[in-house]
């Protein structure tokens, strides 16, 4: 029963982890000019959505490499009065924090190369977001999300919510939808997608 349970988890990852690699070439062959366009059309469709509009704290990921640009929503929501939070990561307890984000907070890299927020701006946990605005490599029609595998936001949201709270959506391109996605049981499900191709509700 052991060997077949940990042949089923080594074959899942396995399943994961080619996925991951297709995901990302076909992200990374999205034009530059491409990809600017699809950051602004998924921030219009993210940013008019009721969900964000009855929202007052929204987290919101700063985009690394070939991540969907976060800038436009980003600047949208701060056009709207929103307060907006984006991850810190403390890379010795692999925990991730939400730290307020205004048009002047000053911003460096991390150990992984993403930006985050110098000092000690305000701090809300993920629990007291109304939404998170999470990245992803790809999702499928269940809300199923597959990550880059480093299990920053399975571990901050790994308790249950309360009332539905946070709501969590994905961001990313159209392209990054599959049929399926293989999943754990300690996976984040989304409730939404925001995609350039609009908002999808899981």
């Amino acid at each position: 029963m052991t060997a077949q349970a940990g042949d089923t988890s080594s074959s899942l990852a396995q399943r994961k982890n080619a996925l991951r690699r297709d995901l990302r070439r076909r992200r990374n062959a999205i034009t530059p000019e491409d990809a600017r366009k699809a950051a602004l059309l998924a921030a219009c469709h993210l940013a008019g959505s009721a969900w964000l509009r009855r929202a007052q704290h929204v987290a919101v990921y700063l985009d690394y490499g070939a991540e969907l640009g976060t800038a436009p929503l980003i600047d949208a929501l701060l056009r709207l009065g929103k307060h907006v939070y984006v991850p810190r990561i403390a890379v010795a307890t692999r925990r991730m924090r939400f730290l307020r984000l205004t048009a002047e907070t000053p911003l460096r890299t991390n150990a992984y190369g993403i930006a985050e927020p110098v000092g000690r701006p305000r701090e809300r946990r993920a629990r007291q977001m109304d939404v998170i605005v999470l990245p992803l490599l790809g999702f499928d029609g269940r809300g199923q999300r597959l990550g880059t595998g480093g299990g920053y936001y399975d571990r901050a949201l790994a308790a249950p919510r309360p009332f539905r709270r946070p709501r969590l959506i994905g961001y990313g391109y159209a392209l990054q939808q599959v049929d399926a996605v293989p999943a754990e049981p300690w996976d984040i499900r989304l409730d939404a997608a925001a995609t350039e191709s609009g908002l999808y509700q899981f």
